[in-house]
């Protein structure tokens, strides 16, 4: 597997606060650029330690990323809270798309105590998907459909095709959200969702609000974007985003004992 990360792709680290740290997750065939708006935000505005990681076999060659597994990534996202943990008391989640569905996972298994989840992918568009299984064996990559994003390039450095290796275990791990890891979450959620992209149903975010079963009403929320693309921190509202998410976050900080 290739070690190089390509220029400005790589992950990020920014020094804040010993007592609250932000963990953020890219998506699929992303990386954490797309992130690094939001993360300016958080440390600039709220004073967050936040740490962007970059998840194996992104970043680098798509080749890479038609070798690694949920498994892969999900343990970046281990490390990557054990990491915070060790540089502050508290450590909060929040994920994009694939991230999003990590960040799930972590706040249903792990110490996390605040996850926001942009853009989860539960209900998709791709009629494709239905067929990963069968697919992966005669089509090695598709072509990514893009919104334009406007934003300078240092922040769009995601891969433009997908390989299809990887989407069975995708959509695994989607199942395994919907089925068993919603259901566990116990801390606050923030859902961010828009109503016009081309990639996630806008009634995922009803879904996963809807299954949050262990969660008071009071503690989790839906934003909704009506003109946002599926790269919600990037997008011409991403404002509204940073402001939401830091008021999230920062509740956090009111909460404690």
């Amino acid at each position: 597997m290739t070690t190089a990360v390509r220029p400005g792709a790589g992950a990020y680290w920014l020094s804040g606060s010993r007592e609250y740290g932000i963990l953020l997750i890219h998506g699929f065939t992303g990386a954490p650029p797309e992130l690094r708006l939001l993360a300016d935000y958080l440390h600039d505005q709220g004073g967050f330690t936040v740490s962007g990681i970059r998840l194996t076999g992104h970043g680098t060659t798509v080749e890479d990323l038609e070798q690694v597994t949920c498994a892969d990534w999900y343990g970046d996202v281990e490390k990557g809270v054990a990491d915070l943990q060790a540089a502050c008391r508290h450590v909060f989640v929040a994920g994009l798309s694939l991230g999003a569905l990590l960040a799930a996972k972590a706040a249903a298994e792990l110490p996390v105590e605040r996850a926001a989840l942009l853009s989860m992918p539960v209900f998709v568009y791709d009629k494709r998907s239905l067929f990963a299984g069968l697919l992966c064996h005669f089509i090695k990559r598709l072509r990514k459909r893009n919104w334009f994003y406007n934003v300078p390039e240092e922040y769009l450095k995601g891969y433009t095709e997908m390989p299809t290796k990887p989407i069975p275990g995708l959509l695994q791990l989607i199942r395994r959200c919907k089925r068993e890891y919603l259901a566990r979450i116990r801390v606050p959620v923030l859902i961010v969702q828009s109503r016009s992209e081309h990639t996630v149903k806008p009634k995922s975010a009803t879904y996963i609000y809807d299954h949050l079963v262990c969660v008071p009403a009071q503690e989790k929320e839906i934003l909704w974007l009506p003109q946002s693309g599926h790269i919600v921190t990037l997008g011409d509202e991403r404002e509204r985003v940073f402001a939401k998410c830091l008021e999230f976050f920062k509740k956090g900080m009111e909460t404690e004992p």
